[in-house]
């Protein structure tokens, strides 16, 4: 290489190779520049830090973007494939969603947003191209926890619930508040509970709250792990100390919980 020819860093020349130059020879001190780091450069522990305190709910979450908290920090799940993928494990999979009735709806659409649009696989799309929807709409995949209390959800719309909660592989906490009234059967609701988690062996925590107050509910969850199953009814004498009896003449005490109603109608 002619040194002559081309500017020298002088941290890269031996002392021979200095001595050499003539009175005309320039030698320009290069310093290394450092490249800035974006986002996905960083650590994913560090990016996950992020998402956690972005998506995060202290309690359970309600559906709605505006009332989660979150509805300004939507875009990033727009960014790319690898931070949409990420993100949704932060949103959906540490979360306990809460559905109930939205005051302006009739309707829960958390299920249907999540399942109902993508979840044939492969679509074709106006265009022609066809695009493998299970590897771009990961929500339902993520999903964990979910929260279904009693604020005007009648049994039609529970089973439509239901119903939705196979297309959901890996939700694995699920807690059912019921209202107790004369129209809902106790059950009717069993059983159709007891139908989800014989079609959903991956719901490993299935919680059933039979709610007798406004902040308060008996936890009659043991009416749909039992087997063989058995039918329940309340001991009329014992009403008041929660006490049930199956067709074999058993007496179980359902335990009283704390259920509280924070959102407002």
């Amino acid at each position: 290489m002619d040194l002559l020819a081309q500017p020298l860093a002088f941290g890269s020349l031996s002392l021979e190779a200095a001595k050499s130059l003539g009175p005309k020879d320039v030698i320009l001190q290069v310093e290394e520049v450092q490249t800035p780091i974006g986002f996905l450069g960083l650590p994913r522990e560090i990016r996950d830090q992020i998402y956690c305190i972005i998506f995060l709910a202290d309690g359970n979450m309600y559906p709605s973007r505006e009332r989660a908290g979150i509805a300004e920090y939507l875009g990033l799940l727009r960014i790319n494939h690898l931070v949409y993928s990420e993100v949704v494990e932060i949103l959906y999979g540490r979360n306990t969603f809460q559905i109930r009735c939205i005051p302006t709806r009739e309707t829960p659409t958390l299920l249907n947003l999540l399942c109902s649009q993508r979840r044939d696989g492969f679509r074709q799309t106006p265009k022609g191209t066809i695009v493998d929807y299970s590897t771009v709409c990961l929500a339902r995949h993520a999903l964990k926890r979910l929260h279904i209390p009693s604020h005007n959800i009648s049994f039609e719309r529970l089973k439509h619930l239901f119903s939705l909660l196979k297309h959901f592989p890996n939700l694995e906490d699920l807690q059912v508040v019921y209202s107790g009234v004369s129209w809902m059967k106790d059950m009717d609701v069993v059983f159709h509970c007891r139908l989800l988690r014989d079609r959903c062996p991956w719901i490993r925590h299935f919680v059933l709250l039979r709610r007798i107050s406004y902040a308060e509910a008996e936890d009659i969850s043991w009416m749909v792990r039992e087997k063989p199953y058995s039918s329940w009814s309340i001991d009329k004498p014992d009403k008041s100390k929660h006490m049930w009896r199956n067709q074999s003449g058993v007496l179980r005490q359902a335990a009283v919980v704390k259920a509280p109603q924070n959102l407002l109608e």
